[in-house]
């Protein structure tokens, strides 16, 4: 998924979770409290809390009821030889049932296949705030980081406030910009998932106003 990875460990953990279509879903069995893991697909906040949609008859929601604390392991190993040496990252924190519109359309915008059964009765939203982080960036770089990962309070709620302005955009090579972040945007292309990464992490929402006006221009998308 990546050859190089920013050099501060905040920015590259932040990179490989917001490039994740899927993750690795953590919970404790809600009979016996042995682990149990499971695949889900996953849409990020602003902030990096993950959103999920899940339904009510699988064993992790079941968990979850029981006991929230959850933690997601986002795999950013694709493309090495040797998985060892790729990057992935764990978000520990409690999840949490939400109804916000906001956190639905983000998820729906990512995975837009999901709009067939996200009312379904026994679906719900959650979303995990997170505590802590675990990054491994490959042999020796292996660092814990507590949240926000060095995401600023008052430019996330500019861009919470401001992405529905800006969204959808569609590309003139084709594609259409669903999701942006202080990271980079979401673009949903031939109905895959594609990520564009701005060059400096933590973009407020005039910068990423700015990289979509640039994606805008004929040749650069």
């Amino acid at each position: 998924m990546f050859q190089d990875l920013p050099k501060d460990n905040k920015l590259a953990l932040r990179q490989v979770v917001r490039a994740c279509h899927k993750a690795t879903l953590a919970t404790l069995l809600a009979d016996d409290g042995a682990p149990y893991a499971s695949l889900v697909t996953v849409a990020l906040d602003h902030d990096l809390s993950p959103v999920l949609l899940l339904s009510g008859l699988s064993d992790h929601s079941r968990n979850i009821t029981a006991d929230p604390r959850v933690s997601l392991l986002f795999d950013g190993t694709d493309g090495h030889p040797n998985p060892q040496t790729g990057p992935r990252v764990t978000l520990m924190g409690r999840a949490e049932r939400t109804d916000d519109a906001r956190l639905r359309q983000r998820f729906l915008a990512r995975h837009p296949g999901a709009a067939l059964y996200a009312d379904f009765a026994d679906f719900a939203f959650w979303r995990v705030p997170v505590d802590k982080a675990h990054f491994v960036g490959g042999f020796g770089r292996a660092v814990w980081f507590p949240a926000p990962f060095g995401l600023e309070a008052a430019g996330l709620a500019e861009m919470q406030a401001g992405e529905a302005s800006l969204l959808p955009t569609t590309l003139p090579g084709g594609g259409d910009v669903v999701g942006i972040d202080p990271d980079g945007i979401d673009v949903i292309r031939d109905g895959n998932y594609h990520r564009i990464v701005f060059s400096e992490g933590g973009a407020g929402l005039a910068k990423a106003q700015e990289c979509l006006e640039n994606l805008q221009k004929p040749g650069q998308s």
